[in-house]
């Protein structure tokens, strides 16, 4: 997707047309998000809790649902920490600006990798080399906003609602490939909550959804946190890259 700054403000419903397709932006819906973008280019470090479910397709049983709890740390630029439990196994991912270090406690095997030098560009080669996913890691793109509107789709501001206790905005949108909404919460900070994603170009429509909570935000985190020591008997192995990466 194409990556731009956007400053877009106000409270009215625009629709823009283009080549015979009719783009509803809602700047309230705008306004939001850009609030939630701006939290994050400011924040020196934060943390918090992704609980996360996802389809998989089987040929028998149809989409079945499998989850995930990421338990997440990040010290800007170029610190984080990710521990994992659920149906992907039990692992772990050190980043400390120099190096990614990967650990499974399900085999105790470890590996690692050289990284950029900053959060951003580490969660970008990972991703797309590894095939590793960073929960709620779009939020963190400067061109967040952007992305999800370059697309010519839709975006609009739902209301208020209700999600695990939080009062939070209800914002919805969708492109040529999926639906999506986001749940971001009533207060200062614009933080999300939850987020859902259908792949609606997929024939069986699959749907990604996770639930932020636990936000933590500017604590003065140590650098050790972010460090790997290598547990008792483990066995190093090397990360191969996944396949048709370019």
């Amino acid at each position: 997707m194409n990556r731009k700054l956007l400053f877009l403000v106000g409270f009215v419903i625009m629709s823009i047309t283009t080549k015979a397709q009719t783009q509803r932006i809602d700047s309230t819906a705008v306004y939001l998000l850009n609030r939630t973008s701006v939290t994050f280019q400011d924040i020196k470090s934060c943390s918090f809790t992704a609980v996360t479910t996802y389809d998989i397709p089987s040929e028998s049983l149809g989409l079945i649902k499998h989850a995930i709890t990421d338990k997440v740390a990040i010290k800007f630029p170029n610190k984080m920490k990710v521990t994992s439990t659920g149906d992907k196994g039990n692992r772990g991912l050190w980043y400390n600006g120099k190096k990614v270090n990967y650990y499974s406690l399900d085999n105790n095997t470890y590996g690692f990798v050289t990284a950029p030098a900053s959060v951003i560009e580490t969660i970008d080669e990972v991703s797309k080399k590894f095939g590793i996913e960073f929960p709620a890691a779009d939020f963190f793109y400067p061109t967040f906003l952007q992305d999800l509107i370059s697309e010519q789709g839709n975006l609009v501001f739902l209301g208020k609602t209700i999600v695990d206790g939080r009062e939070c905005f209800h914002i919805a949108g969708s492109d040529k490939t999926k639906s999506f909404q986001f749940w971001i919460g009533d207060d200062n900070l614009f933080l999300p909550i939850k987020m859902v994603i259908v792949y609606t170009s997929d024939k069986e429509k699959p749907q990604y959804e996770a639930i932020y909570k636990d936000w933590t935000i500017n604590t003065d985190y140590p650098d050790s946190m972010f460090e790997f020591t290598t547990p008792p008997k483990a066995t190093k192995v090397k990360l191969a890259p996944r396949e048709n990466t370019k």
